[in-house]
């Protein structure tokens, strides 16, 4: 079973005349994008679902994975952490190095609120961090990715508890009493057919969690994508009520909102108040993509002294209010924002699909 690819298993064209998650017709192309060089990608709107979509191109996470500039290496230190916690057999630091990212201690809470004798299956577990965690608990888990050399490498971390994407043992292995993945869901082509393809893999009470990508999140005016998540790596981003609204009767469906640190909050709520506008990113190669993520900075600098001096004027203004509202404590009154990927949720399987 493909659980990344499309159900056609067609290659999508360059310009889109349907909507690649629901395929409604009544889709909007609301502009391109162009983060990495050689990737100036089309972004549609669609008027049914609600999702803002890309075209996809499964052939792009082996190559972020290999590549060692690629985002992806951005986890070498996790990655580090978690192998030597896992060789110390300390389970405790274990959890405590990935509870550090909310996504993850979403997963481990869920999980550990279930039985100890679970049988759990990760998707898109790449290089095998959080599967470590419950290897190390005892639980019985198998985790899978669509990379060779991210399995690999898990493999050589934690032992033989990762298979490539469409191994004859995933479907072999169901039911599964917990079906888990992590910053998946907004990468694959179809992820409406995944998620129902994972439902049909958990026994009648079982659970599927994960992070989705938040539309909401997009917070600045004419901003078209999230840039801590690019095209060809993130293709697709929901609203929320998404997941409740497509799998209502299937599952029963929570969605909790992660929300960002107030510090934040309050830097975005600035920006929309003096109508900052996004700006579009300077193309890099793809291997130059870590060093864009540990900076956080993707924007043009467009040449001229007014511009420029306006643009480092605001820099010093911003620095200035979060520092008087961190000092005062008044950037806890903030209006809350959104996170990038917290759209937090829990699909609980119905007795019959």
């Amino acid at each position: 079973m493909d659980l990344f690819a499309s159900e056609s298993g067609l290659t999508e064209p360059a310009d889109l005349s349907d909507c690649r998650v629901c395929g409604s017709q009544s889709i909007n192309r609301a502009g391109i994008v162009e983060y990495y060089s050689g990737f100036a990608w089309p972004i549609y709107d669609c008027s049914d679902c609600q999702a803002r979509f890309t075209r996809h191109d499964e052939t792009i996470y082996d190559a972020m994975h290999s590549e060692s500039g690629s985002v992806y290496n951005v986890y070498r230190g996790l990655l580090d952490e978690t192998t030597k916690a896992f060789k110390d057999r300390d389970v405790n630091a274990l959890q405590q190095i990935l509870s550090r990212a909310s996504k993850y201690k979403f997963i481990i809470d869920e999980v550990e609120r279930g039985p100890a004798n679970a049988r759990l299956l990760e998707i898109g577990c790449s290089r095998g961090y959080l599967t470590s965690h419950f290897i190390l608990s005892g639980y019985q888990v198998t985790g899978v990715d669509i990379s060779a050399s991210a399995v690999e490498s898990a493999r050589e971390a934690f032992g033989n508890h990762f298979v490539l994407e469409g191994d004859p043992s995933i479907e072999d292995g169901a039911p599964y009493d917990v079906i888990y993945h992590v910053g998946t869901i907004g990468c694959v082509a179809d992820p409406l057919a995944v998620t129902r393809r994972l439902l049909h893999l958990l026994k009648p009470g079982g659970c599927l969690l994960f992070n989705s990508p938040n539309l909401e999140s997009c917070w600045l005016t004419d901003q078209l994508w999230i840039d801590a998540a690019p095209p060809p790596d993130l293709v697709s981003i929901f609203p929320s009520g998404f997941w409740m609204k497509h799998f209502e009767r299937e599952a029963r469906v929570e969605e909790q909102i992660e929300n960002c640190h107030h510090d934040k909050a309050l830097a975005i709520g600035l920006r929309q108040l003096f109508g900052r506008r996004w700006k579009k990113p300077v193309p890099i190669l793809l291997n130059q993509s870590r060093d864009r993520y540990m900076t956080g900075n993707v924007s043009k600098r467009i040449n001229g002294r007014r511009r420029l001096f306006r643009d480092d004027a605001w820099q010093v203004f911003e620095k200035a209010i979060l520092k008087l509202g961190c000092k005062t404590g008044l950037a806890r009154l903030a209006p809350a924002r959104p996170t990038e990927f917290g759209i937090l949720v829990k699909m609980t399987r119905r007795e019959i699909l």
